[in-house]
């Protein structure tokens, strides 16, 4: 993500948020536009049923709408929908009985075909190289793919990452850290620089 347009978003969704506080639907409304679609691709990363993930993101809005007198003025407000979206998949997955025996959350790994990005590398590097990206992706746990896409594909920082898995700053450092050792071990120097780069264009 673009760090002028990720700026520009908090700047644009801090003044909606205090609008929201003050009892403006209209500002509601509009941080549901504006954060629909990176709430919706984070909900696809869990689930496949788009009605679902789409009946999950409503509620999260009604609620607040509903709770917005007892909402905190300074909130990373990002950070707060997702992790209010990802609270809402998981307890209504456990009541729609939709978890497996393990009771956590699937984290798909993210598609890079079709991208915009892959399009832009894809004269340089062969398309084994991207298959081979996916698959060590698809071997990661579950939090490290989700940590992998919120600060690569979503562009958060380490407190708001913190604030959405719920783990302290430092955990989310040595996770971070962990994963990339792991993806550096499994794939060599010339992969590693491909991934290195991969992800940089995420990131901007």
């Amino acid at each position: 993500m673009d760090l002028i347009y990720a700026t520009q978003e908090r700047e644009i969704s801090d003044e909606l948020w205090s609008q929201f506080k003050a009892g403006n639907p209209d500002a509601l409304g509009r941080l549901a536009d504006i954060h629909h679609r990176s709430l919706l691709n984070y909900g696809t990363k869990f689930s496949r049923d788009l009605e679902f993930i789409r009946d999950c993101i409503q509620d999260v809005y009604l609620q607040l709408w509903e709770r917005k007198l007892f909402l905190a003025e300074d909130t990373m407000v990002k950070p707060y929908l997702f992790k209010s979206l990802r609270n809402k998949i998981f307890k209504e997955s456990v009541r729609l009985k939709r978890l497996g025996e393990s009771s956590e959350l699937l984290f798909e790994p993210e598609d890079s075909s079709g991208t915009i990005e892959s399009s832009l590398i894809e004269d340089e590097l062969q398309n084994r190289e991207m298959y081979r990206l996916n698959l060590i992706l698809s071997r990661l746990s579950k939090r490290q793919r989700e940590i992998i896409y919120l600060r690569y594909y979503q562009g958060l920082g380490n407190d708001e990452i913190a604030e959405i898995m719920d783990i302290g700053k430092p955990g989310v450092a040595n996770l971070l850290s962990k994963t990339l050792r792991e993806i550096r071990e499994q794939w060599g120097a010339y992969i590693w620089a491909f991934c290195c780069y991969f992800l940089w264009l995420k990131g901007h």
